[in-house]
């Protein structure tokens, strides 16, 4: 079944601003599956490719990894980064860029710290 979390793990997610409760439900109560997943959150490739897109104006590109990464942060419950990626997603979409920048330092800064606290798990 893998591991389960212990208390220390549980508060460093917390502390992320997830919401273990909803996605624990959502994993069906299975925190060693949920763990994986969380695990393999920071190797996936979007976030840099999306900064990449952005920097090289390729907007749709960039919606589209924007799009995914909404997707997975908001299954695995990382609640402050689904917010960040889910207002930076709308603005690609519709290629309203007057704020891209600010939402880009926000959405590195909530990423950043996700990052940080994941690999402490």
């Amino acid at each position: 079944k893998g591991e389960n979390m212990n208390e220390e793990n549980k508060k460093l997610l917390l502390e992320a601003g997830v919401d273990l409760d909803r996605t624990m439900e959502r994993f069906m109560n299975n925190e060693g599956l949920y763990l994986k997943f969380l695990k393999r959150f920071p190797e996936d490739p979007n976030y840099a490719q999306m900064k990449e897109n952005i920097e090289n104006r390729q907007y749709e590109e960039a919606f589209k990894n924007a799009h995914t990464l909404k997707g997975l942060s908001g299954n695995l419950g990382l609640e402050p980064f689904y917010q960040t990626i889910s207002a930076l997603t709308e603005q690609l979409r519709n290629q309203n860029l007057d704020h891209l920048e600010e939402s880009m330092k926000e959405a590195e800064e909530v990423y950043g710290m996700l990052i940080q606290k994941i690999s402490r798990l």
